[in-house]
């Protein structure tokens, strides 16, 4: 594969008579970090869910690893979406465990459902994943025993597990306490240190600014600017850009 290992192009999605997505163009190469903010209802998370077939495009292309999707020729097979998929990890806003399961259970039973693992090779790996981001100790308890970053980690872990080698995160910290935001968030400077491709929908400005090679910014469903996170956060180019950040920053 030559390229971008991420290649939107085009992509729009409509709700109705609302356009959520209109006609964004995105590229992502191996190992890079990018940051999509922008107001609520923007369409960010519209976009994430896009680029994981959460939500089938209406129109535009995608290119995740060496697998294509043109949306123009219509909805995607089965057998397109399990191929771009196998490249993808994702984490929600909401942490989406399975109450009864324990942790170790909840990484575990993906494994063996969808790479067919055993149940001893995947609970292996979910301690690997769980010692990645610092919750060996709580393995056999179950997400009520845990706090919500706890569970967002457990997600993370999750993800990791099934060997993904892009990340899509929407809005991970979204809820949670900054404190228990912030093990959240160092969990992903590890993971960019490590060169995970991850596309990260986020309203943490300082993690934006600090972690990634480009930031995207979305309004009303369109990218209007991509830039280096200095050029985004000192000098935008769109007024609409600077609204955004002196409100956001300005609090």
């Amino acid at each position: 594969m030559s390229g971008p290992f991420v290649s939107a192009r085009s992509l729009s999605k409509q709700f109705g008579d609302h356009r959520a997505v209109d006609n964004v163009t995105l590229e992502v190469s191996k190992g890079e970090v990018i940051s999509i903010i922008g107001p609520s209802g923007a369409g960010k998370s519209s976009l994430i869910r896009c680029l994981n077939l959460l939500e089938v495009p209406d129109a535009g292309s995608l290119r995740i690893g060496d697998t294509s999707i043109d949306f123009d020729n219509g909805r995607p097979s089965k057998a397109q979406v399990a191929g771009l998929r196998r490249f993808t990890g994702m984490v929600f806003q909401s942490f989406n465990l399975f109450p009864h399961f324990t942790a170790l259970k909840n990484v575990a039973l993906p494994q063996m459902r969808v790479h067919r693992r055993s149940r001893a090779e995947a609970e292996e790996r979910a301690m690997e994943e769980l010692g990645r981001v610092g919750l060996t100790s709580k393995a056999d308890s179950y997400p009520a025993q845990c706090s919500g970053g706890q569970q967002q980690r457990i997600a993370i872990a999750r993800a990791l597990a099934m060997d993904p080698e892009l990340m899509l995160f929407d809005e991970p910290t979204s809820g949670l306490d900054p404190e228990i935001g912030a093990e959240i968030l160092q969990v992903m400077r590890k993971l960019a240190a490590d060169e995970m491709t991850m596309l990260v929908v986020t309203h943490e400005m300082e993690f934006a600014r600090q972690v990634s090679n480009q930031i995207a910014v979305m309004v009303d469903g369109a990218v209007i600017e991509q830039s280096s996170p200095e050029k985004i956060m000192s000098d935008p180019d769109q007024e609409r850009t600077s609204k955004f950040l002196s409100a956001v920053l300005g609090r």
